[in-house]
């Protein structure tokens, strides 16, 4: 869990922010979830760590944290409720990636691969060359 000192009254800090991601990173990548406990401490994780993030992922983190905890609600067989946690897991894709991209830029820390159904970055549009006519001279 978060360092000594750390809860809910600790202002955002980049360096604290990147500094529990750093320590706690095989808790948040590769949980080990064996029962509700388990799902819930993860979820105080998420958020005590978010209480540090910088303005500049906030929202992203955020967004995990909301799509995480809409997951923890699912009723296996329920599919109102399945369908729910698969639209707000979708939704999160992008901040999922954003997230890595600012950690890896900015903590040097690589909590990837982050996978994504929706290929996220820049665009990438291939153009094809102009094709040309050979003309004869009459």
């Amino acid at each position: 869990m978060l360092g000594a000192g750390c809860g809910n009254d600790e202002e955002p800090s980049a360096e604290r922010f990147c500094g529990e991601i750093a320590e706690n990173t095989e808790a948040l990548t590769n949980p080990q979830l064996t029962d509700a406990d388990d799902i819930e401490a993860l979820l105080d994780l998420y958020r005590e760590i978010g209480d540090l993030a910088p303005l500049s992922v906030e929202d992203d983190w955020n967004q995990l944290v909301s799509a995480y905890e809409t997951a923890s609600t699912v009723v296996i067989g329920d599919q109102e409720s399945e369908q729910a946690a698969l639209t707000a897991i979708y939704s999160s894709e992008q901040s999922a990636a954003e997230v890595e991209a600012w950690l890896l830029a900015n903590c040097a820390v690589d909590i990837g691969p982050v996978l994504t159904i929706v290929p996220q970055g820049p665009a990438t549009i291939t153009v094809p060359p102009p094709t040309t006519t050979a003309t004869t001279a009459p």
